[in-house]
């Protein structure tokens, strides 16, 4: 992907406006085969430090919603998974439940996202 485009998706998700955060974790769908594998780690890292932080219900769908894109097209290899334990249960909803268990086995090992 174009620097000039990783670098404002980027800013998206790290921006103060929960719409914003969230429409930037709907896009990595939209772009995914587009990153190469170091945008995809970083991208991968930052979402899951994010997510161990997220206040918004929604803004934590979409984040871990992108998580399983970056897993579905192969480009969660090398991503720490880790902070996805630090979300606190109280904030883990229904509609979480299903991302948390899917990567729950990875962060249980400590994986950081490669197959075994």
């Amino acid at each position: 992907m174009e620097s000039k485009y990783y670098v404002d998706f980027l800013r998206d998700l790290l921006s103060l406006d929960e719409a914003v955060r969230t429409e930037a974790s709907d896009r990595v769908q939209d772009f995914v085969n587009l990153l190469s594998d170091t945008q995809a780690r970083v991208v991968g890292d930052l979402i899951a430090m994010l997510a161990s932080r997220e206040e918004s219900r929604v803004a934590l769908e979409a984040l871990l919603h992108a998580l399983t894109d970056l897993d579905g097209c192969g480009k969660l290899d090398g991503v720490d998974l880790l902070p996805l334990g630090q979300i606190p249960k109280a904030v883990i909803q229904v509609e979480h439940r299903e991302y948390m268990e899917e990567f729950a086995p990875r962060i249980a090992r400590g994986s950081t996202g490669t197959a075994e």
